[in-house]
């Protein structure tokens, strides 16, 4: 890790004591290595806790990728149409 990594890392106020290793997990997250269930249990956290956390850092994450966002948002209107 580069010191100026090393730095930013130390100098940021992230509620989770081995922030090298919280970094590294969410590197692996969100470039689609890992799920968020193996996140949270490679940091030894629950899952609810691992999106506190995210939250905390403002890390926006979705498991879905755009074209199941559409889907889901177009189902969502549909259903609630329906019922009007």
């Amino acid at each position: 890790m580069s010191m100026e990594l090393r730095k930013l890392i130390e100098r940021e106020r992230v509620p989770y004591s081995d922030k090298e290793k919280l970094f590294t997990v969410l590197g692996l997250l969100l470039s689609g290595r890992i799920s968020i269930g193996k996140a949270a249990e490679l940091l030894g956290l629950r899952v609810d806790d691992f999106w506190l956390l995210m939250h905390r850092l403002g890390i926006r994450y979705s498991m879905l990728d755009e074209e199941e966002v559409e889907e889901e948002a177009d189902a969502y209107k549909r259903v609630f149409k329906s019922n009007t």
